[in-house]
């Protein structure tokens, strides 16, 4: 992850990055002539910043890289031909740090991630699994995006167990809030308010947010697997610090822009872009 500005740095808010389009595979071959303008192309975070990042998308409006504003590559997501996340790596200085290789049954759930079997339970909506000394059980929504995740480690006979956990939300299709903590995770408190603009990042990002909700969790901690874009976003009760956020809707009624005003002690502190929206056709600069 990224370094966020200062008055974001205890928060991990989440950032966004850049598509390579030299990523392709199956469903995400972007060599398609058409171009259709309700589809993101690449969204910019906190463009012009230290911490700018981008996220590409491709002719399908997928999710398939990314990178900071010098196209150094963090992040790749390949597809297979139901848009399912089949590879998903990770990048330092241009060399692979994590590599997650995953695979799915003929009704699209994940049955083995680098060769670890995971269980799912349709009457619960539930992956889980015991291994050796671990359990693990994430609970979903009708979205397949986790709702109740936990991993625990049991050392018979010592005290020094592992367990890290999250809860979220959901509230009409839009996350209201997310809580985490445990041995392998910062503790983290985040609410959400929001209006009733679409966002076009959880279509454009579901089948990522499935995986997520597995194999990183805290990658919900920017509210982008809500239906409806972010107004404000808040953290517990002793934290003094919230964010406000204004939108800028093109004149097709599409988000364009998304502005942050940073708040401590109800009292003004900053603002700047927090993200701008580009769709297929569009010019980037």
């Amino acid at each position: 992850m990224f370094t966020p500005p200062k008055f974001i740095v205890m928060k991990k808010i989440f950032t966004l990055f850049v598509l390579t389009t030299t990523l392709f595979s199956c469903s995400s071959d972007d060599s398609s002539s058409t171009v259709n303008p309700n589809l993101l192309q690449r969204v910019d975070f906190y463009p012009g910043t230290t911490s700018e990042k981008r996220w590409n998308f491709n002719a399908q409006g997928l999710l398939t890289s990314i990178t900071n504003s010098d196209n150094e590559i963090l992040e790749l997501f390949v597809y297979d031909t139901n848009n399912n996340v089949i590879q998903n790596t990770k990048y330092s200085s241009g060399s692979p740090t994590e590599n997650n290789l995953i695979t799915y049954d003929s009704n699209n759930k994940i049955t083995n991630i680098n060769g670890k079997n995971y269980n799912y339970s349709a009457s619960e909506n539930r992956y889980y699994y015991t291994i050796g000394n671990e359990t693990f059980s994430c609970e979903l929504n009708a979205d397949g995006i986790a709702t109740h995740y936990i991993d625990f480690f049991d050392f018979p006979g010592e005290s020094d167990d592992i367990q890290t956990e999250f809860s979220f939300q959901y509230e009409n299709g839009n996350l209201l809030s997310m809580s985490g903590f445990g041995t392998n995770a910062n503790d983290v408190e985040i609410n959400f308010n929001y209006g009733n603009i679409i966002n076009p990042l959880k279509t454009a990002t579901l089948s990522v947010l499935r995986l997520k909700s597995i194999l990183e969790p805290n990658f919900f901690n920017s509210g982008i697997s809500s239906n409806n874009v972010k107004e404000f976003q808040g953290y517990s009760t002793l934290d003094p610090e919230n964010h406000s956020f204004g939108i800028l809707i093109s004149p097709s009624n599409k988000i364009e822009l998304l502005t942050q005003e940073n708040f401590s002690n109800g009292v003004f502190e900053s603002s700047l872009t927090n993200s701008y929206y580009y769709y297929q056709g569009d010019v980037i600069p």
